[in-house]
């Protein structure tokens, strides 16, 4: 008894330093989001379109919407380098990436949902390119879905959107940053180490699609 005791402990220990990092990060992506979501949307190239409404097939015939998801591409590019230098100054036990969603692989996944997996492109924008921006944090220890999602819903009252992302090989809880319908949301994965490895795998196997795509389409050129 007093071994499962002192294992709970042990566990509820790791658990609060490993949330309480979270929530750190959460805090600040949360107040980047909203400030570059601003700024963005006083910028010339914003467009007002609604994500939720128009599908991905729209996109082949508004070629003002593509044109928006690439200028906001270019938006975040010229502002990772300063957001990356702040993730750096939070000073976190945990390990943290983060990266704008390359041009081949924007293309892919736009071809990708216009097939029949993805009904043909009847799927909304948002459900397409939620995942422009990406910020990556991997704990040390083992974190599940339900441990990360109780503690979101709790903390910040189901202000975010919490999704257990398993899949195959892949192992992750994916929370989603959205202003409204008309914002671009920015990701944010949480790994742990004990899945770190057959995460990056599967990653490496979808990185290989695009890639082998791109050659069948683009001359193997890269973006």
């Amino acid at each position: 008894m007093h071994l499962l005791l002192y294992n709970y402990f042990v566990r509820a220990r790791k658990n609060y330093s490993m949330l309480d990092e979270l929530d750190r990060l959460i805090i600040f992506i949360d107040k980047e989001y909203n400030k570059l979501d601003k700024n963005w949307k006083q910028s010339e190239f914003f467009i007002p379109i609604n994500q939720k409404r128009k599908l991905v097939k729209d996109i082949s015939e508004d070629n003002k919407i593509y044109e928006t998801i690439i200028n906001y591409r270019r938006f975040i590019n010229d502002k990772h380098l300063k957001i990356k230098m702040s993730l750096d100054k939070l000073n976190l036990t945990s390990t943290i990436n983060s990266r704008v969603k390359a041009l081949n692989s924007i293309e892919f996944k736009l071809e990708n949902y216009m097939t029949e997996k993805h009904n043909y492109g009847k799927s909304p924008i948002n459900k397409c390119f939620n995942d422009l921006y990406g910020i990556r944090i991997i704990f040390k220890e083992n974190i599940t879905f339900d441990d990360v999602n109780n503690y979101v819903r709790k903390r910040f009252n189901r202000k975010l959107k919490c999704i257990n992302a398993i899949k195959g090989e892949y192992v992750a809880t994916h929370i989603y940053f959205k202003k409204d319908n008309k914002s671009f949301q920015w990701e944010l994965q949480i790994w742990d180490k004990n899945h770190e490895e057959t995460n990056l795998k599967s990653h490496e196997k979808y990185k290989q699609a695009y890639t082998r795509w791109e050659k069948e389409n683009k001359g193997g050129e890269s973006g």
